[in-house]
């Protein structure tokens, strides 16, 4: 699977993870579009001009206010289609951003000093929150399962991975007129993390590579939005 290092005006760079949505074909190309400050998407395409999901990971530290939930946010950075955005930073989710209703009303804070951040946007017409909903939970079990091959044993509760009872992720799905979105955090540490909540992080499980961890589970997920496209175009309705 290639993997290209694209730099934009000297100084924005983003890793680009390639995939075939039909390995078998010999006929797909790809072509990649560059606007003037980022770059936009990569397409593969056959005779039925097939469009896959696009995963990125950004280099730089971003901190994760929950605006990045908003429709359109890959689209700010010049990333067409539905998407996987991947970066790490800290965490502190305003209070006009937050999505889940029980939380706000508590008055929960959702916070962290690094974490890994996932940004799912799938585009249809019109939106699902039940689909955004079930996309969530299909990225929670890859993240268990790309962890377990890591050597770490999580128990999944919901849209929540635990180890040894610590919250290892925080997760919320949403919907738009036009998208569905997810974002996921994975803690990398337990620093700034709410003292009422006992949390688990991946440096305590001897993680230091973030992003070789990222793009497995970015890799995996992609893999199966790409299968379940797949089975729907073979299938007969009834």
């Amino acid at each position: 699977m290639p993997i290209f290092i694209i730099s934009i005006s000297g100084s924005y760079k983003a890793e680009v993870s390639i995939r075939r949505l039909m390995d078998s074909r010999k006929d797909m190309s790809f072509e990649l579009e560059i606007s003037s400050n980022s770059f936009t998407y990569y397409r593969y395409k056959n005779n039925k001009d097939l469009t896959i999901m696009n995963s990125i990971i950004l280099p730089n530290a971003i901190k994760y206010d929950g605006s990045q939930i908003a429709p359109l946010w890959a689209y700010s950075m010049g990333i067409k289609g539905d998407s996987i955005v991947i970066f790490h930073g800290p965490m502190d989710v305003t209070f006009e951003n937050m999505k889940d209703l029980e939380d706000e009303k508590a008055g929960k804070t959702i916070k962290g000093d690094d974490l890994i951040h996932f940004i799912v946007e799938r585009f249809d017409s019109p939106a699902s929150m039940q689909l955004a909903y079930y996309m969530q939970r299909l990225l929670i079990v890859n993240i268990r399962d790309v962890l377990g091959k890591h050597g770490i044993k999580t128990t999944r509760n919901g849209d929540d991975l635990f180890v040894d009872n610590g919250k290892l992720t925080v997760s919320i799905a949403s919907a738009g007129v036009t998208s569905e979105k997810i974002h996921c955090g994975i803690n990398i540490t337990t620093q700034g993390t709410p003292h009422d909540v006992r949390t688990a992080a991946l440096t305590e499980m001897g993680i230091k590579d973030w992003k070789a961890v990222a793009k497995d589970i970015a890799d995996n997920f992609v893999r199966e939005i790409e299968d379940i496209e797949g089975d729907i175009v073979k299938t007969k309705s009834l």
